[in-house]
């Protein structure tokens, strides 16, 4: 690759980088004030992922309740009382829609976590915060891994997936940092390391990477034990 055209792919990838971070101005300048202010050293990564958004199992039961009074309907259809056979015919779109609201409405609202990684400690905050120190990566006793099965659409079949790290410190206390959360400085996320794979090495070798989540864990915790 010519130099002219190297510097210009640099400059464009750093630009990107520039912007992805004055997004997350406000996130990146509180892990250098909490780094500051708890003494962990050096900020690794700021991390990002939305939480939230399940369904209630309360919401299910809420939902369910008016299969209650279908056993009521049959026998009053069939016992003749009026006007009962007309509702019992309209049931099914009645309870369809009350199904469908009842499970909108029971959803839990979807929140914003933040996963702040430093060369001395971690600190996971939630939307809204809360008041939480850092775990030092010391405390540390072990860390295991989070299997769920998770749906393929392209397969149409569940797969065990790593999805999580529990981090097990001293104290008795255990923290689940998932795989999903992803560093806000990198403008390309996911699709950075599949463009590693397709371009030119030359051209792959200049594209901005960042650390992940796994990579944090396997460099500042200690080494995963059995899965959890």
């Amino acid at each position: 690759m010519r130099p002219e055209a190297e510097r210009k792919l640099r400059a464009g990838f750093q630009r990107r980088v520039e912007e992805q971070s004055n997004r997350h101005g406000v996130p990146l300048a509180h892990a250098e004030q909490l780094a500051d202010h708890f003494e962990c050293g050096e900020v690794v990564g700021v991390y990002s992922a939305q939480a939230g958004g399940e369904v209630r199992r309360r919401a299910y039961v809420v939902a369910l309740l008016p299969m209650a009074a279908i056993p009521v309907l049959i026998a009053g259809a069939a016992a003749g009382i009026p006007g009962l056979l007309p509702v019992l015919g309209a049931f099914p779109f009645a309870f369809g829609a009350w199904f469908g609201l009842s499970l909108w409405r029971g959803r839990e609202p979807k929140r914003t976590v933040w996963f702040y990684a430093f060369t001395q400690a971690f600190m996971l905050l939630d939307d809204p915060p809360v008041q939480a120190g850092p775990v030092r990566w010391s405390q540390v006793s072990e860390v295991s891994e989070v299997w769920t099965d998770v749906y393929n659409p392209a397969t149409e079949q569940s797969r065990p997936t790593l999805t999580a790290y529990r981090l097990h410190s001293a104290d008795g206390q255990a923290h689940e940092i998932s795989r999903s959360f992803w560093n806000v400085r990198d403008p390309y996320r996911q699709v950075g390391q599949l463009l590693r794979g397709l371009v030119p090495a030359a051209v792959g070798s200049k594209i901005p990477a960042f650390p992940t989540i796994d990579e944090i864990v396997g460099a500042y915790a200690r080494r995963p034990g059995p899965g959890a």
